[in-house]
């Protein structure tokens, strides 16, 4: 449970900084690849889907608790979660200088 609840903390405060405009969490490689006008819209919206998964971790953490073990629980987290590395993948390439 531990693990998960970090890392849920870990993109929660990602995704909350994020959509205050701050780059704390990204390095300048990933932002060079951006062009300055975007960054503010890829802030925005990579900030919600690092929202959505550190909600994603800390609840399933939170469900380990009562439900250890539980494979549907785990097959809906590892679904949810694949999506959400689907959308992230889909904001990069929207995002990237040609």
């Amino acid at each position: 449970m531990t693990l998960l609840f970090l890392a849920g903390i870990y993109f929660f405060a990602r995704g909350v900084f994020a959509l205050y405009g701050q780059t704390i969490f990204y390095t300048k490689r990933v932002l060079e690849n951006i062009e300055e006008k975007d960054i503010p819209a890829y802030l925005q919206e990579i900030g919600k889907m690092n929202l959505l998964l550190g909600v994603l971790f800390v609840g399933k953490a939170c469900l380990d608790i009562p439900f250890p073990g539980s494979r549907p629980i785990l097959y809906g987290w590892l679904l949810i979660l694949l999506l959400c590395v689907f959308s992230i993948s889909k904001i990069d390439t929207k995002y990237k200088k040609q």
